[in-house]
């Protein structure tokens, strides 16, 4: 497999130069590249983030505050918005009195925001919570609501729903993830029915939405089931995602995971299924970026494979084509691993990839890797249209835990990227998000 040949740390120490970012207490670094910490006291993390028309940024994440007379002992959403250089203009947290577990944040309409989550009823029960705000200088709230999810007769169930993203719709909104709560089926030697998928549409005001949708809010096989993105398509939607059903002609003992994608008519209704990957490989999909008609249209996936053998894992990626048939050799353009070295001692990283395709061409693919120093990093790479490796890998991280959340083809022809790292010496140290900005080669130059 492929080394990793290019470095790039963000040691402990940068927190005393850079520190939790204020306009107060911090000098501006150069303006094409920076690397921030955002949070004060307690542990923070960074999930995801949206560029507004003038450039400023919106971030997305989740803060816990230490034990400490006075705070909210429980996790809320962070929202902090920044200017282009990644000063802070605004933060803001959002929760109630459960745990809040950020996901996903999209910029829809007149500067309009929304985001999703997980809000805890116990540590094992999470509900599907969605918000919506103004992306001006106070990050105003609009609407706020926790999701029900239904069964076919439109009675509320008691899965454990864990959500992976959002989209803006014609009419409101379509939310990604899975639940445990599966509809009976007919069992399948050798298999076990654990997550069904989640096909949540709610209308513009946060309700549920009807003419029949309630009866599709969830759809899997006898299997393990996970959606990840949903998109909105000219006669419904695509849903895109990844299951351990066994495909047609696989033997039950080579059970294994594989990308996922299927159809949904407007009123619900599944329109199409397929599965696509190596039967040696179990290949989760956890990234979904459009494809510009200019670079090649369609859309790709980005997720990590593993080996079922020997335990190697590897960023993966798949090219599907515009319109789907839901039959792979005709839908997939390639799929195929990177040979990176993401895993080390047969310990796979965190699965979380984020994908992006570039305006000018190619794929930017983030990651999780713990193959640099047995401590899990950021692992960035740029591919060609082929997949093909356009530069080296380059990591980012510390002594620490570190996690990737997305990455961003910024307007200035730059890259964002937001996750987690940790600050401080890792057995004492805090987790805060990270905000990284880098040239178009990855470099912090």
């Amino acid at each position: 497999m492929k080394l990793l040949t290019q470095i790039c740390i963000a040691l402990f120490v940068s927190v005393v130069w850079f520190g939790c970012a204020s306009p107060s207490t911090v000098e501006d670094p150069a303006e094409s590249y920076f690397i921030r910490f955002y949070g004060g006291d307690g542990n923070q993390t960074g999930v995801d983030f949206v560029v507004l028309p003038d450039k400023s940024m919106v971030l997305f994440g989740t803060t816990r505050s230490s034990a400490v007379a006075g705070n909210n002992p429980n996790s809320q959403w962070l929202v902090v918005k920044t200017d282009p250089k990644g000063m802070v203009l605004y933060e803001r947290h959002i929760g109630g009195p459960n745990d809040e577990e950020a996901r996903d944040i999209e910029l829809y309409g007149n500067n309009q925001l929304v985001l999703v989550g997980n809000t805890y009823k116990t540590a094992t029960d999470r509900d599907v919570k969605i918000v919506t705000m103004m992306a001006d200088a106070t990050l105003t709230p609009i609407d706020s609501a926790v999701i029900p999810v239904l069964d076919s007769a439109s009675v509320a169930t008691k899965g454990d729903e864990d959500v992976t993203s959002v989209t803006p719709t014609s009419d409101g909104f379509i939310i990604a993830g899975s639940t445990t709560f599966t509809y009976k089926k007919k069992p399948d030697v050798g298999y076990t029915d654990s997550r069904d998928g989640l096909n949540i549409r709610v209308a513009t005001n946060l309700t549920t939405y009807g003419n029949g949708w309630p009866t599709s809010q969830i759809y899997g096989k006898y299997s393990d089931d996970v959606t990840t993105k949903i998109i909105q398509v000219a006669n419904g939607f695509y849903v895109f995602g990844y299951s351990d059903a066994k495909i047609t002609g696989q033997s039950a003992a080579s059970k294994n995971y594989n990308y996922w994608y299927y159809g949904l008519g407007q009123t619900g209704g599944t329109i199409g299924d397929a599965n696509t990957g190596l039967p040696s490989d179990n290949e989760l999909m956890t990234s979904f970026s459009y494809v510009p008609t200019q670079t090649g249209d369609g859309y790709v996936l980005g997720g990590i494979s593993t080996n079922i053998t020997t335990g190697a894992a590897d960023l993966n990626v798949c090219k599907l084509k515009k319109l789907l048939k839901f039959d792979p050799s005709l839908d997939v353009e390639f799929q195929k691993p990177l040979s990176i070295a993401i895993s080390s001692n047969g310990s796979s990283p965190d699965i979380n990839t984020s994908i992006i395709a570039s305006l000018l061409g190619g794929y930017y693919v983030l990651g999780n890797e713990n193959g640099f120093n047995n401590n899990q990093n950021w692992v960035l790479v740029k591919l060609n249209t082929d997949a093909s490796q356009a530069w080296s890998p380059i990591v980012f991280g510390g002594e620490g835990l570190d996690q990737c959340g997305s990455v961003l083809d910024l307007p200035d022809g730059r890259i964002g990227l937001i996750g987690t790292m940790t600050t401080g010496k890792p057995d004492v140290g805090e987790t805060k998000m990270t905000l990284i900005k880098v040239n178009g080669d990855g470099q912090l130059k």
